[in-house]
């Protein structure tokens, strides 16, 4: 019998595959701020070719997501599949002269956006997020208003990562989240087991259909960053804050354009290279 499935755990009726294949479609509520970071340190964040912003501009997004899948509504019709919380950090830069992101860490809290993120080449990690809430009627929450203050935090392995406010001001126009309206570029990387270089290593973009954006408010943010020995988010700590956003996001994954990749000699070494594998070791005195 023929084992099916996109992707593991296989299966003789593929039932039992955590991934089915794009198209893949978003729908969610974001609380995101800009912030400027000194560009010194965010040029290592990058892959080669892709240069940070000049100002060092990057921005953090907290996300509810609500998803689905074509080929498999089981997604979309059961909560505990389909739904789940995200935090990530975008490095705003160039690359082939077009406006590019980079996300070099994000959290989820489900496995099934860890690994569709993997396979896309987002380096995503198990965290636990809490975000405001959006209330239409009551007073139970902040409602989508002038005054309003909306909050979102992130933790992982029993670490405080990274906390967001936005105090909305006002209605938004025709501005934009940067946080969730630039392209990114991905790396995905599979190591391999029986050689020394990666089975799959490559640049890729996401192709994004139907992107759209609602109920945009803006306000003044305050984000902070806190120390983990598994992390390296700390470094990033804000030097200066822009907006703060909170809207509704939808877009849809298609599928992906594979891009040449230009590695450095440097790169080479540290993935491949058994010298490069002592780049793992961490200072164990270091910690929150």
């Amino acid at each position: 019998m023929t084992l099916k499935g996109w992707t593991l755990p296989l299966s003789p009726t593929g039932k039992a595959s955590l991934l089915p294949p794009p198209p893949w479609h978003y729908s969610g509520e974001v609380i995101t701020a800009d912030f400027i970071v000194d560009p010194a340190k965010l040029s290592p964040l990058l892959p080669t070719g892709m240069s940070p912003n000049q100002e060092g501009l990057c921005s953090f997004v907290f996300a509810d997501w609500c998803s689905s899948a074509d080929l498999d509504p089981r997604i979309k019709d059961d909560p505990s599949s389909g739904q789940y919380h995200e935090a990530y950090l975008v490095v705003h830069g160039t690359y082939e002269g077009k406006p590019m992101g980079r996300v070099p860490f994000i959290w989820v809290d489900s496995d099934l956006s860890l690994v569709r993120g993997l396979i896309q080449g987002f380096p995503k990690k198990m965290g636990i997020i809490a975000m405001t809430r959006p209330v239409e009627i009551g007073k139970g929450g902040y409602k989508r208003e002038a005054g309003a203050l909306f909050s979102a935090h992130l933790s992982s392995h029993g670490r405080r990562l990274a906390t967001l406010t936005v105090r909305i001001e006002r209605n938004g126009e025709d501005e934009l989240p940067k946080g969730v309206a630039t392209p990114l570029l991905h790396t995905r990387l599979w190591p391999s087991l029986d050689k020394d270089v990666p089975a799959v290593w490559e640049l890729t973009r996401a192709k994004v259909a139907d992107f759209e954006i609602a109920n945009l408010l803006i306000g003044s943010p305050q984000l902070t960053f806190e120390d983990s020995e598994f992390e390296e988010l700390a470094e990033l700590e804000p030097v200066e804050m822009r907006s703060g956003y909170v809207c509704s996001v939808a877009f849809s994954v298609t599928g992906a354009v594979v891009l040449p990749v230009e590695r450095s000699q440097n790169e080479d070494k540290a993935v491949s290279s058994p010298e490069g594998k002592a780049s793992f070791e961490v200072d164990r005195n270091r910690g929150s």
